[in-house]
């Protein structure tokens, strides 16, 4: 009895059987499907697409000015930087100018305004 005592205890435990956990793996994979549908769906077709890009055999730079700002204030007056104060001023400098396609005009105006004045 002892002796089986012993034995017993010099056995060597069983041991676990390992486990692959397969939810944590299956979840990778679905997060790496997703990733390349998306990615093959944005890239591809632009992959195919045939564009020729405009040349120029001259090399022009563009002139930009500095935008035309008017400021309209809560209520209703009209000013701008290097014009004056009215619509009226403003509406004398817009017939004036020549070269309406270069022009750029800012509207900055309070948030209590009437823009309809315009």
């Amino acid at each position: 009895m002892k002796r089986q005592r012993l034995l017993l205890m010099l056995e060597e435990p069983e041991q676990e059987k390992e486990e692959i956990q397969i939810i944590p793996m299956i979840d990778i994979m679905l997060f790496l499907l997703t990733f390349f549908i998306l990615y093959t769906l944005n890239v591809f077709p632009m992959l195919f697409q045939n564009i020729k890009l405009p040349t120029s055999s001259t090399l022009e730079t563009a002139q930009m000015k500095e935008p035309l700002k008017v400021y309209i204030n809560k209520d209703g007056d009209v000013e701008t930087q290097n014009v004056g104060k009215g619509i009226q001023a403003l509406r004398s400098y817009l017939q004036g100018i020549t070269q309406k396609d270069q022009l750029a005009v800012v509207i900055v105006a309070d948030r209590d305004s009437r823009l309809s004045i315009l």
